[in-house]
């Protein structure tokens, strides 16, 4: 029998208006790793892009629409 986990997907909505920001990677808080703060970028033309951590993590950015 196979053994498979499914992880949760880690998504970041920022403001309209933001092109830098810091955020904090989910998965270095659950395993305790420490300094779990990205910094990261995203054009105002891009509605979503994705990042990883330094440990490897991946992160959805999604800009907010609203």
């Amino acid at each position: 029998m196979a053994s498979w986990a499914v992880l949760n997907e880690q998504v970041v909505w920022i403001s309209q208006l933001a092109t830098g920001f810091t955020i904090v990677c989910e998965r270095c808080v659950e395993l305790g790793e420490g300094f779990p703060s990205v910094q990261e970028t995203l054009s105002l033309e891009h509605t979503r892009g994705t990042m990883s951590c330094p440990r490897g993590h991946e992160i959805r950015i999604e800009r907010d629409g609203r």
